[in-house]
């Protein structure tokens, strides 16, 4: 959630000075049809198209570096440029935890707290477009109207949970 600067004295939060680069490997199966427009391992990664969308739709919280494809696979790979690294800046801690169900054996209720059932608090959540969850921050929460411009726009390989669904 932490922005990524060059005044940063810590290491490993300056960007990058150059392209990431990226390789893909062989799949054991046939090799994709298609490309996801959004990655989560090993960084992530969103195709341009969902990034242009998302700022489109108002999301304004993206810090993002260039990547470049170096190997590929398929018969219509998407070109070198074609994902962009994101960094989604900023927790936000929304969690309803009266109303969540989480592990009890887990004492940690910032980061990685472990959730059975999540529940948002709209008020916490401030009206915030797109965030990573303060306490389990590997959940990316996206607002319903940003959900609905993604969906009105020929991307259609995102799945979807509504919070009470999510687990992790």
């Amino acid at each position: 959630g932490g922005m990524f600067s060059d005044a940063d004295e810590r290491d490993g939060f300056h960007p990058p000075s150059q392209p990431i680069e990226l390789n893909t490997l062989p799949a054991s199966e046939p090799p994709p049809r298609i490309y996801a427009e959004l990655y989560w391992v090993p960084i992530p990664l969103m195709s341009r198209r969902l990034v242009a969308v998302l700022r489109a739709a108002g999301v304004d919280n993206l810090q993002v570096f260039d990547t470049q494809l170096i190997t590929t696979h398929g018969q219509s790979p998407p070109p070198p440029g074609h994902y962009l690294a994101v960094n989604i800046v900023g927790l936000v801690a929304a969690a309803d935890l009266k109303r969540s169900k989480t592990n009890p054996e887990v004492t940690e209720n910032l980061i990685s707290m472990d959730f059975h059932s999540l529940s948002i608090d709209p008020l916490k959540a401030h009206e915030a477009l797109m965030f990573r969850l303060a306490e389990n921050i590997s959940a990316v929460l996206v607002h319903e109207r940003v959900k609905k411009v993604i969906e009105s726009t020929s991307i259609n390989t995102l799945t979807w949970y509504e919070p009470e669904a999510w687990a992790g």
